[in-house]
């Protein structure tokens, strides 16, 4: 995979700062591995959140191309971000007997994301998340991190390990998260966040 200066893979124009600069039509189903597996999950994640964000039409888009069982109403709920949405999707879908959950949605940033992109207070954040079955948190961080071209900037300990990536621009904050499962859990998460200004 080529990479940009920066030495991040090209993944898509949104997340420059992160992860290179391409179209979105550079990565697409093709790319993702035709076997079960760490690098199957990290591949839909790439194909369906960081190769589309910011445009939360455009995953909706690469959705629909699995036909996927969207989520409304009551069932919506648990994937409700901690501010209120202006737009909130999310797809349920079945992957070599694993379930998955595919959200996004566009909101004010949460107090997190103020504080730690100030200058991005006033615009909209938004994200899109894989839920991917509990699996060998190692081998999805070592996936992540090969398609990222770089190790984390940070990990957190609480409740469960995150471990997050951020770059920030003038002009965009972008940040990926991997949080792995937590005890007593069956799901972990992917999770990509843009703020773009102007």
């Amino acid at each position: 995979m080529r990479k940009n200066p920066a030495g991040f893979p090209l993944v898509f124009a949104a997340l420059l700062a992160l992860a290179g600069v391409t179209s979105a039509g550079a990565v697409n189903a093709q790319s993702v591995p035709k076997e079960k597996g760490p690098a199957r999950t990290v591949r839909m994640f790439d194909f369906f959140c960081l190769s589309q964000l910011p445009d939360l039409n455009a995953i909706e888009r690469a959705a629909g191309l699995g036909e996927y069982d969207q989520i409304t109403d009551d069932d919506l709920k648990p994937f409700e971000p901690d501010v209120t949405a202006e737009q909130l999707r999310a797809w349920r879908f079945h992957d070599q007997g694993e379930e998955f959950v595919l959200t996004a949605f566009r909101a004010p940033p949460n107090e997190a994301l103020k504080a730690e992109a100030p200058a991005f207070a006033k615009e909209a954040s938004v994200a899109c998340s894989l839920h991917i079955p509990a699996t060998t948190p190692d081998a999805v961080l070592a996936e992540l991190t090969k398609l990222l071209g770089r190790a984390p900037d940070k990990t957190l300990d609480g409740a469960q390990r995150v471990h997050v990536w951020t770059r920030q621009t003038d002009k965009l904050f972008s940040q990926v998260r991997y949080f792995t499962p937590a005890n007593g859990s069956n799901t972990g998460l992917l999770s990509g966040v843009v703020l773009l200004k102007g």
